[in-house]
C-alpha cells in the first residue's frame, strides 16, 4: 500500500491532513498497516464529505469518512483529550511528502491503552516493535557520534 498515492487521490497533504496510528510504522519499515487513518482541517474534512468515494460511518462515538483503505476524521479522542489537526501537527513528522504523529507520541497512546486496559494484541506487539526500534536507532546514534569524534 502506498500511502502517499492513497492521500494524493483525495487532495490530502502535510498541510491539512495527519496520518495517524501505525502508518507511523509502515513509513519507517517497522511494519506493514492495513489501513489508513487521517486526521485532517475542519475544512477539509467538509470538503470530503461531499466526495462519493467516501461514506459516512460510526466509530468510537464519532462519525467519520471512509472507503475500503482510507478513515478521516477531524480529530483523535487519546491521552485523555481531542487532538485536531493543528494540535496533532505540533507532535509529527513529515517522511516522504507525508505527515504523520510521532513514534514518540503513537508510544505514549499505545502505552495509556495498556494501562487503561484497552490495548488490543497488536498494540501490545506495536509497543515491543517501536521500543525495539528506538533502542536500535539510539544505539545507531550513538555509534555515528563515536565514530565522528
Amino acid at each position: 500500500m502506498n500511502i502517499k498515492n492513497a492521500l494524493d487521490e483525495f487532495g490530502l497533504g502535510v498541510e491539512n491532513a495527519v496520518v495517524i496510528g501505525s502508518g507511523i510504522l509502515q513509513a519507517l519499515n517497522i511494519r506493514e498497516s492495513r489501513d489508513i487513518d487521517v486526521v485532517t482541517s475542519k475544512e477539509t474534512y467538509q470538503r470530503l464529505c461531499a466526495d462519493n468515494r467516501l461514506r459516512k460511518e460510526k466509530s468510537h462515538g464519532q462519525v467519520l469518512l471512509a472507503n475500503n483503505l482510507l478513515e478521516v476524521r477531524t480529530s483523535w479522542f487519546v491521552l485523555g483529550k481531542d487532538w485536531d489537526f493543528k494540535k496533532l501537527s505540533a507532535h509529527s513528522t513529515v517522511i516522504d511528502g507525508v505527515r504523520y504523529n510521532s513514534l514518540q507520541f503513537l508510544l505514549k497512546v499505545k502505552e495509556s491503552w495498556l494501562v487503561e486496559g484497552s490495548a488490543r494484541p497488536k498494540d501490545i506487539n506495536d509497543i515491543k516493535l517501536i521500543k525495539a526500534y528506538l533502542k536500535n536507532k539510539n544505539g545507531e546514534d550513538k555509534k555515528r557520534v563515536g565514530k565522528n569524534r
